[in-house]
Formats: structure tokens, C-alpha cells, sequence
């Protein structure tokens, strides 16, 4: 029996590095590592609004070291990372990363992470969501395939809740501010914001790119990643709002919001 239970071990440890490859195979050819260290470097910026709205500009070294940490690129990608090997089917993983590492996929992934780099500029961003109501069929359709606006909506509420969560897991005694309320001007501010980054992408890419990549994310593999991918999105921006959420409320004088 004990041979029999040592030999099982053995097999659901390989399956399960398996399954690890898969997941870190397709994270990296789908470039998000790439995407995440825009996003942190985004977050600097971030950072220096929540300490002047919220603390007066005087968060000092705590709240700056305590945010940085949180926002650290390294920490964000294995968190990540370890989210998406846990959602993600290792099979789905193996079919759909043929589709990243090919030539096309490649290069379609480096626009994405070219462009969210360059949306990191606050005069290019607030150009290319002027420019979304201009959107071309092709871009909508993508967005449509993939949900991204109603799916990324949800994801900054999620946010959203969880930054206030934090601060009152702090200052129990604040009044909480109506997150419901503002799904609105969330889902408007998403929806200029993802469908001018598309627009940058596709602009970019040759003849046939966008229509293939819309051609993946259609099939049944592709919407079961990108399911798994939003879901480890969700959790790791979940984490890291609450965490910045907190340490406001810690260093926050404690009046209303």
C-alpha cells in the first residue's frame, strides 16, 4: 500500500508540474509580464492621487513603502501567475499557447504590450479614449467576443469594493461612499479606455491580424483562458486594492469621506 500511495504521490506531482508548465508557457507567450509592469509603472501615478485625495499628500515613507510594495512588478507577476496555474485547464493551456507562440501570435502580443506601455502616458491615453467613440467595426467585434468592457467593468468595481473594505477594516468608524453608484461612470471610463487601447493595437497590426485574433478568442479553448485570465486578474487587483485600502485608512485622519 505504501508503494502504491508513494507511486500516486509521484503522478499527481508530475500532473501538477504539468500543469504549472502549461499555465507559465502560455502566461509568458501571451506577454503578461509585459502588461504587468505597465500596469505598475501606471500605478506610481496612482499612488501620488491616493495620497493627495486621501491623506493631504502627507502619507510619507510608510505610506509610500507600504504602496510601492504592493505595487512591486515582481510581486504582482508571481502573484499572477500562481493565480492563473490554479484557474486555468492545463490542456486549454496547451492548445491555446500554439496560437501565441506562432509568428502572428507574437506579434500581435508585442502590439499589446507596446501599446499598453504606451498608454502609460497620460496625454497618449486621454487620446485614445477621445478617439473611441471613432471605433471601427472589427475593434467592437473583438470587444464583443471577449466581453472586455462589461468583464474589465466588473473587475474595477471588484476593486473599488475592496479599496473600501480595506480602509474600513482600518477606520471602522468612516462612512463608506456608494461604490454601486458609480458603476455608471466606471463602465464609461472602461469602455473609452479599452476600446482606445484596441484601436492603438489594431492600428498597427497587418491586413489579417484582427480578424484572426478575433477568430481565437471566439473558439471554446480561447473563451475558457480568458476566463481564467480576467478571474486571476479580479484576484490579484482584489488583493492589491484592498491592501492600499488599509493602510489609507490607517494613516487617514479619521473623518468622513
Amino acid at each position: 500500500m505504501r508503494g502504491l500511495a508513494l507511486a500516486g504521490a509521484v503522478w499527481l506531482s508530475a500532473l501538477a508540474a504539468q500543469a504549472d508548465t502549461a499555465s507559465n508557457q502560455l502566461f509568458n507567450a501571451m506577454g503578461i509580464p509585459g502588461l504587468i509592469a505597465a500596469f505598475a509603472e501606471d500605478g506610481r501615478e496612482t499612488i501620488g492621487d491616493i495620497n493627495s485625495s486621501f491623506l493631504g499628500g502627507q502619507g510619507g515613507d510608510v505610506f509610500l513603502e507600504t504602496a510601492q510594495r504592493l505595487y512591486d512588478p515582481a510581486r504582482m507577476e508571481a502573484e499572477l501567475r500562481a493565480s492563473f496555474a490554479q484557474l486555468v485547464d492545463p490542456a486549454d493551456a496547451r492548445q491555446a499557447v500554439v496560437f501565441f507562440d506562432s509568428t502572428q501570435g507574437q506579434r500581435i502580443v508585442e502590439l499589446e504590450v507596446q501599446a499598453r506601455q504606451a498608454m502609460v502616458d497620460d496625454a497618449l491615453e486621454d487620446a485614445a479614449k477621445a478617439a473611441s467613440n471613432d471605433a471601427g467595426d472589427d475593434v467592437l467585434r473583438l470587444l464583443s467576443v471577449r466581453d472586455l468592457v462589461e468583464v474589465n467593468t466588473d473587475i474595477a468595481m471588484a476593486a473599488r469594493r475592496a479599496f473600501y473594505d480595506g480602509f474600513l477594516a482600518a477606520a471602522p468608524s468612516t462612512d463608506a461612499p456608494d461604490i454601486e453608484g458609480q458603476r455608471g461612470m466606471v463602465a464609461e471610463d472602461t469602455r473609452a479606455w479599452i476600446t482606445g487601447y484596441y484601436m492603438l493595437v489594431a492600428s498597427a497590426m497587418e491586413d489579417d491580424d484582427l480578424d484572426t485574433y478575433t477568430a481565437f478568442w471566439e473558439t471554446d479553448v480561447a473563451q475558457r483562458v480568458d476566463a481564467a485570465l480576467s478571474d486571476a486578474f479580479e484576484q490579484s487587483y482584489v488583493s492589491l486594492s484592498y491592501g492600499m485600502g488599509q493602510i489609507v485608512g490607517r494613516l487617514m485622519p479619521q473623518n468622513d469621506l
